[in-house]
C-alpha cells in the first residue's frame, strides 16, 4: 500500500516518494537513499530489514550501497559529525598537491588523486573510523 507524503509524516518517515516513472516505479531521492544505505551499513544492521522499512527491496538497497561505495551516492546522517585530526607530513604553501592524498588510520592505508574533494577524503576517513 502506498502512502502519501503527509502519511508517511504521520508516521515519522519523511521523504518516500510517491512519483513514479512511465513503467511505474517508484523514484528515490538522493537523500533518502543516502540514508538507507548509512542505516545499512551500521553494525548489526541487515540489508533485508533496512530494505523492508524503506519499502524497497534487498536488491535495491545493495546497489544503493555499490553506488555509495563507489562514490556516486553520498551517505545522510542526522547525527553530528565526527572530527578526526589530519595530520600533513610534507604540507605545500599553496594548497595545492602535486602528488597523491595518502590516509593512514591503524592498519589501513588509502590513497586517492590529488584532485579529490575534502569532502569525498571526509567521507572515507569517517567510513574507515566506523569500520564500514
Amino acid at each position: 500500500m502506498e502512502q502519501s507524503g503527509e502519511e508517511a509524516e504521520a508516521d515519522g518517515f519523511v521523504g518516500k516518494l510517491t512519483r513514479r516513472t512511465r513503467s511505474g516505479g517508484r523514484l528515490w531521492s538522493a537523500e533518502i537513499k543516502g540514508r538507507a544505505v548509512f542505516e545499512s551499513m551500521k553494525p548489526d544492521a541487515r540489508v533485508c530489514d533496512v530494505a523492508r522499512r524503506y519499502g524497497v527491496k534487498a536488491q535495491q538497497l545493495t546497489t544503493w550501497r555499490r553506488l555509495a561505495r563507489a562514490g556516486r551516492l553520498a551517505l545522510v546522517t542526522d547525527d553530528a559529525a565526527d572530527f578526526v585530526s589530519i595530520e600533513l607530513s610534507d604540507p605545500v604553501a599553496s594548497g595545492k598537491s602535486e602528488g597523491p592524498v595518502e590516509i593512514t588510520i591503524g592498519k589501513v592505508s588509502v590513497r586517492l588523486d590529488a584532485d579529490v574533494s575534502a569532502v569525498r577524503i571526509a567521507e572515507i576517513v569517517t567510513a574507515i573510523e566506523r569500520g564500514a
